[in-house]
């Protein structure tokens, strides 16, 4: 990935989009972390300062210090840097699968491919980003009605095409199965078993989230960026 970035400079191209902007920062900074062997911790436990997080932020701090960043990192928001990669001005960038609509709508013409996300070891990874249908536990007179109408909702028929109409990926096994077929989707869709989730049922996590999203963005501040 260094070497892609170095030789995307050389050529005149922004090598990489760093949205550390409040928007989503605790995603980009996720991508990182577990992709260095590290992460947020799990339900019980957070682990935002690992040795392995630590060494993930130094390889972030690196690519803006080297210049394979945007300009501003800790201010830019996902959303308008996306805009900014389908235009063609930035190499690399992690982006979601709404995007490939996006792209087809907005620059068809765009020359573009679907790659892995880089991690330290080479194994696969992506984050896994979820809303969740609930149902209240003391409802136990309704759980009968309860689990009919989730039953159907999940069905493959009924799901996928929800799935498709909001520009989502499945969360059930049979949902992949049904979707397996578009091309587009196939490379996001290989990787789910891979999902890494933020510890969301974690009591801390809000604050956590808070804190990452309000300050990781100094990692771009810390050391002055080249000028060359």
């Amino acid at each position: 990935m260094e070497a892609a970035a170095a030789k995307l400079k050389k050529s005149g191209v922004t090598p990489y989009g760093m949205p550390l902007g409040s928007e989503e920062a605790q995603a980009e900074t996720a991508i990182w972390f577990y992709g260095g062997g590290g992460g947020y911790g799990d339900a019980s436990t957070l682990t935002i300062d690992s040795p392995e997080n630590v060494a993930a932020a130094t390889e972030m701090q690196k690519f803006i210090t080297k210049g394979w960043t945007q300009a501003n990192p800790g201010s830019t928001d996902r959303t308008p840097l996306l805009n900014v990669f389908m235009q063609g001005k930035i190499g690399m960038q992690v982006g979601l699968p709404p995007i490939v609509g996006q792209i087809k709508d907005k620059n068809p013409a765009l020359k573009y491919a679907i790659a892995p996300i880089p991690t330290k070891d080479g194994s696969a990874f992506t984050l896994g980003v979820a809303d969740h249908l609930m149902a209240f536990k003391n409802k136990t007179d309704k759980k009968a009605a309860i689990t009919k109408f989730l039953d159907y909702f999940y069905s493959a028929d009924v799901y996928t095409k929800w799935v498709t109409a909001e520009g989502f990926l499945p969360t059930t096994k049979s949902g992949a199965e049904k979707m397996a077929s578009n091309e587009e989707l196939k490379p996001f869709l290989d990787l789910l078993p891979a999902a890494k989730f933020y510890p969301s049922t974690n009591p801390h996590w809000s604050a956590a989230q808070g804190a990452i999203q309000a300050q990781i963005g100094s990692l771009a501040r810390a050391r002055s960026r080249p000028t060359s």
